[in-house]
């Protein structure tokens, strides 16, 4: 599910957040490490697995502790929601401060969200984008876009009057075509 991303905004408000400010430095830095970090994707949902995330966060960073900080982050802070079973993680909120686009950005982001393989965090993070201009804007292109793709009965007649039935197997077919 990892689509790494070039540019990541993070709203300054952070620094001043008391569930952010009210974690111990580890959680912190792992909090800032999942927001930022090589897995994130434009909808807030990443999926890394553990043994990744201790590789990428440096050798003071055993499994126990990546465990315990990710538990800290989930529970006491509310800034994160896991899924252990396939390795995901939604940062809470994200679409708060990630909502800006084109509708292109948000059809893209809508095809970020079903990618997501637990279903819990798929509800939710598709939930938290309905809400916002962004993904209204990717309901809406969306929508304009199964129009085109369904015939219209302007298209249905046309198609009709090309068939080899009304070109050449009836000599009328040119009165029904309008031609005389």
């Amino acid at each position: 599910m990892s689509n790494a991303r070039n540019f990541t905004m993070v709203a300054p408000g952070l620094h001043s957040s008391r569930r952010f400010l009210d974690l111990d430095d580890s959680a912190r830095a792992l909090f800032l490490y999942l927001l930022t970090g090589p897995h994130q994707t434009s909808c807030g949902c990443s999926q890394i697995k553990p043994g990744y995330a201790c590789a990428d966060l440096g050798p003071n960073w055993p499994l126990a502790k990546y465990s315990t900080k990710l538990a800290d982050l989930e529970g006491q802070a509310g800034l994160i929601i896991t899924d252990p079973e396939t390795n995901e993680i939604y940062i809470e909120r994200w679409f708060k401060h990630n909502s800006k686009g084109s509708w292109k950005y948000a059809k893209a982001v809508a095809g970020q969200i079903a990618k997501i393989e637990s279903e819990m965090l798929r509800e939710k993070v598709n939930a938290d984008f309905a809400a916002t201009e962004l993904g209204q804007s990717a309901y809406e292109a969306g929508e304009a876009e199964k129009a085109a793709d369904r015939p219209s009965a302007a298209n249905a007649d046309s198609r009709l009057l090309s068939t080899r039935l009304m070109q050449k197997g009836d000599p009328d077919a040119r009165l029904y075509r309008g031609v005389r």
